[in-house]
Formats: C-alpha cells, structure tokens, sequence
C-alpha cells in the first residue's frame, strides 16, 4: 500500500457523500485508509460497519476462521453450479451465494408489494 500522502477524495452519489478516511486497525494497530470507492461498494451493498482491519490482517483473519471452518462442497439446487461453503450442508436443498441472493431480493420484493418493512 502506497503510503497516505494527504489528499481526501471525496466521491457523492444521488444520496450520499463519501471521502477517504483514515481508520485505526484493531489487530496491528496500523494505519490504513478506507477509500470513497470502498465506501462507494459497502453501501451499494448495502454493508453498514466500517471496516477494523486493514487488508492484511483481515486476510489473516479470514485465513484463521477457514481453518475453525472449514469448507465444504455443494452442487447449487437452482442453478447447478459447484461452490463452497464455510458449513457442513445437512441436506440437498443448498444454493450458491448469488441464487441465495436472487431468492433473498425476490423475498424483499414480495414483503414490499405488501407493504410491509423488512425486520431489522
């Protein structure tokens, strides 16, 4: 990582404002900056923390829960596709992160149309 030389960039949106910050890692203690285009990606994914390790503690991090977690295979039931999962499937009845997703939009969708608020 290039180190930080001062300048804020700020990036706005129809809705929100964003500019590079300077955060505190929770592990190292290191510095690291937390860019308008990272934050540009956490909200459109709707993410709401801010991150607490900089990238390669939080590569460590991930590393040591794959080794508590190991993963495990799957055949997705929608769409076919093989992908991992960091749990011991029980059944057949399995999708793959981007069907699981789809079915989750289309459950918003559906509580929506009844005018009802997702549960928080």
């Amino acid at each position: 990582m290039k180190p930080f030389d001062g300048t804020i960039y700020v990036m706005a949106t129809s809705e929100k404002q964003f500019e590079d910050q300077v955060l505190v890692c929770k592990d190292c203690g290191d510095k690291f900056i937390w860019t308008v285009g990272e934050q540009q990606f956490f909200y459109d994914k709707g993410l709401q923390n801010v991150p607490k390790r900089c990238k390669p503690c939080a590569e460590k991090f991930k590393s040591q829960l794959r080794e508590k977690h190991p993963m495990n295979w799957i055949k997705c039931k929608k769409c076919g596709k093989k992908a991992e999962v960091p749990f011991e499937p029980k059944s057949e009845n399995i999708l793959c992160e981007d069907c699981f997703n789809k079915e989750i939009v289309k459950r918003n969708e559906k509580i929506y149309e009844k005018g009802l608020t997702l549960p928080e």
